[in-house]
């Protein structure tokens, strides 16, 4: 849930120095297996659930000049409809700022900071971690500052340190465990940009962060990255946008088991405005994550790998129908590869396909309405009464619809 930063289209309500855009909310979901548990394991049932969100949402921005400060705060409810499970928080909150101040003509400087209290799904925050979990309580915090220096017309470059710290406690695991998990992460990344034309920039990156998880009957890992590439953004016909970046990356690992990791990333995306009613979004990458993926054998969990390396590839098509009305779609296939330190990893598929349409009643009224598909298996076999199952494949449909009312 976010707290849909800075999304406005409307003129805003005028107070004092700032503008104002004050909005409430409200969200039905239906999923049919709404805590991603197994539907391949014999006994297993996944649980079906509707899901109620009622929300409000202040956007205030400050403008200064040529300068602005942008807020958004959106507390909201959340409540199941399935007496299966009772979050142990139904009011969550999700807190959101931004900054940006140009300092002379050569120096910009930006902050923003993104905080999250409340109760989620570990599943739901992380999608490719492999793990059936229960609710629990969750919180994050992500502060990120830029400095950037422009250098004549063409040349730039720009220093971007970072601190993120997510916690997810209280979350019932497979075996009915309550496990913790916390990740702290620093980070500082350096970019420099070069304009060979009008329409193309190329760009060369450096970054480096450390990373410290620890969970509940685990010993701590600490997770070393490194990363260096170059990419390209280029602008065609102001129609197509392409922005393409290679790379090579590593991670270390002290803790955890299995392998570290060192080789190439790949990672694009292209933007296509097809007249002035369609666009469609094309995306790719291939990249390397930290695991958290848990293996279930024996009735004990354990960690199976350090890392997995990930290929993705998406597609996203919106139709604006007449001035109110639009329409759109995705798709998104994914495979990822976890590398433990000895045998055969585990390799898993993940399909996810999405369609909607939202509509603006009137000025202060809008809509959506939405059906998504979900499914992901692997290679895994897990005997259960001398039967084979995958214990990771899964399969969700999920029916949304979200009301919005307000200075949009």
């Amino acid at each position: 849930m976010q707290a849909q930063t800075f999304d406005s289209v409307g003129e805003g309500l005028i107070a004092g120095h700032f503008i104002l855009h004050p909005s409430m909310f409200y969200g039905y979901t239906y999923d049919n297996n709404v805590l991603f548990m197994s539907t391949d394991l014999p006994g297993s049932d996944p649980i079906a659930s509707g899901t109620n969100v009622l929300g409000a949402r202040i956007l205030a921005d400050l403008p200064i000049d040529d300068n602005r400060i942008r807020m958004a705060y959106a507390p909201f409810y959340r409540g199941y409809t399935s007496d299966h499970f009772q979050p142990e928080d139904r009011l969550n909150h999700v807190f959101d700022i931004e900054g940006l101040f140009h300092t002379g003509h050569a120096i910009t400087l930006a902050f923003r900071d993104h905080y999250v209290n409340g109760t989620v799904s570990l599943q739901e925050q992380v999608e490719r971690n492999g793990s059936s979990v229960g609710l629990g309580h969750y919180t994050t915090h992500d502060p990120q500052l830029e400095i950037g220096v422009s250098v004549g017309e063409r040349q730039g470059f720009s220093l971007v340190p970072g601190y993120s710290h997510s916690s997810y406690t209280g979350l019932s695991t497979a075996v009915g465990q309550i496990a913790d998990y916390t990740y702290t992460t620093r980070r500082i990344e350096g970019r420099y940009n070069y304009k060979l034309s009008e329409p193309t920039t190329f760009f060369g990156y450096t970054a480096l962060d450390r990373t410290l998880q620890t969970r509940t009957g685990v010993s701590d890992v600490t997770i070393q990255s490194r990363s260096i590439g170059l990419g390209l953004i280029r602008t065609a016909n102001q129609n197509i946008v392409t922005n393409l970046s290679a790379g090579y990356q590593t991670l270390d690992f002290e803790g955890g088991v299995g392998q570290n990791y060192q080789g190439p990333t790949i990672e694009g995306n292209v933007t296509w405005q097809v007249a002035d009613l369609t666009q469609i979004d094309v995306g790719f990458l291939r990249k390397p994550f930290p695991s958290t993926s848990i293996y279930i054998s024996g009735g004990r969990e354990f960690v199976a790998s350090n890392y997995y390396i990930a290929t993705e590839g998406r597609i996203h098509w919106i139709r604006q129908i007449g001035r109110n009305t639009f329409m759109d779609a995705s798709a998104l296939l994914q495979d990822n590869q976890y590398v433990p330190l000895t045998g055969v990893g585990r390799r898993e598929r993940l399909t996810r396909l999405e369609v909607g349409t939202g509509h603006q009643f009137m000025k202060n009224l809008r809509g959506y309405a939405g059906l998504n598909f979900e499914r992901r298996d692997s290679n895994v076999l897990q005997l259960s009464g001398g039967v084979g199952a995958d214990p990771f494949q899964y399969e969700l449909y999920r029916i949304l619809f979200r009301l919005e009312v307000g200075w949009l």
